[in-house]
C-alpha cells in the first residue's frame, strides 16, 4: 500500500543540502575576513591622513621664514627636507606617528620654493637673510608598514605665499 500524505526528505537529500549550506557559509566567512582587512587598511590610511593634516596645521602657525629655518635649511637652498625620525624639531610628531600607526611610522616634510611667473626658482633667503622665495610648497608624506612587506604612504601638499 502507498501512503498519500506528506512525505519527508531522504537522508541523501538532507546530507546534500547540508553540504551545500556548509560550502556557502565557508565562502561567506572568507568575505568577512577580507572585509575586516579592508576596514583595518582604511582606518590606517585615514589615521595617516589625519596625522599628516595635523602636521600641516601645526606648521600654519609658524612664520614664513620658520618653514625652512626650523628644519635647519641653509639660506641659499630652494628645497629642504626633514625626517621626523632624525630632526629634533619633529620629535613630538614622531612620537604621535609611532603611537597611532606603529613603530615603523614616520613622516618626511619637504619645503620647496616655487618658480615665479618667469620660471625662476628663488632660494629661500639671500646671504643677508632677506626673504626671496615668495611662494613655497609644503608636502608632508606619512609612511608606515601595515603588515610586514606592505609599506604604505600618503602625501599631502599645500602652498603658502
Amino acid at each position: 500500500m502507498r501512503r498519500h500524505g506528506p512525505s519527508g526528505f531522504s537522508l541523501v537529500e538532507v546530507v546534500l543540502a547540508l553540504g551545500l549550506l556548509a560550502g556557502v557559509l565557508i565562502a561567506i566567512s572568507g568575505l568577512f575576513v577580507l572585509g575586516a582587512k579592508q576596514v583595518k587598511s582604511g582606518r590606517s590610511s585615514s589615521e595617516a591622513l589625519a596625522l599628516g593634516k595635523e602636521i600641516q596645521e601645526n606648521m600654519l602657525g609658524w612664520g614664513y621664514s620658520q618653514l625652512w629655518g626650523i628644519f635647519g635649511c641653509g639660506a641659499l637652498n630652494t628645497v629642504c627636507t626633514a625626517d621626523t625620525r632624525t630632526n629634533p624639531a619633529c620629535s613630538a610628531w614622531q612620537s604621535t606617528l609611532a603611537a597611532k600607526l606603529g613603530p615603523s611610522a614616520y613622516a618626511t616634510i619637504e619645503v620647496a620654493s616655487v618658480a615665479n611667473a618667469a620660471g625662476i626658482t628663488s632660494p629661500f633667503t639671500d646671504a643677508s637673510g632677506k626673504i626671496l622665495a615668495r611662494t613655497v610648497r609644503v608636502s608632508v608624506t606619512v609612511r608606515w608598514t601595515e603588515v610586514p612587506g606592505r609599506d604604505r604612504s600618503v602625501t599631502l601638499g599645500t602652498t603658502r605665499n
